[in-house]
């Protein structure tokens, strides 16, 4: 649910987007501990108060927070960036190799690398199929 800065309104306050059909309006009743929790974790997140409750109401298929989502994401994004760079690290490997015809002493060292984010990916996926 992506959300966007409700025109008029006070610095701060945003609205889901892309509500489909008519808009319901429901008051929820809290304590202060909540509702300061609540905000840390609106602040935390970027998202409205409406858009955490309503997917943690209705979309939440089991107990797993909005922060261990959003580490899960920042992981396998990490990963994406380093397998890019590694790959360009093997293509120029292969290319001396195929211009001088040897094994370069480097490429032990960059393929310890590909073996440790394979391991890397093994493991977050692992993890995630966990959840």
């Amino acid at each position: 649910m992506a959300e966007e800065k409700t025109p008029g309104r006070g610095v701060g306050r945003r609205r889901r987007a892309n509500i489909k059909g008519k808009t319901q309006y429901v008051r929820v009743s809290m304590s202060e501990e909540e509702r300061t929790r609540l905000l840390i974790l609106e602040g935390q997140t970027g998202r409205s108060a409406s858009e955490i409750l309503v997917s943690g109401a209705l979309y939440a298929e089991n107990s797993e927070s909005l922060s261990e989502r959003r580490a899960a994401a920042s992981e396998l994004m990490a990963v994406r960036r380093y397998l890019a760079a590694l790959s360009n690290n093997v293509n120029q490997l292969a290319k001396h190799a195929n211009a001088k015809d040897e094994f370069p002493a480097e490429a032990r060292a960059v393929l310890n690398r590909v073996r440790a984010i394979a391991e890397r990916v093994n493991e977050t996926i692992y993890g995630l199929a966990r959840r």
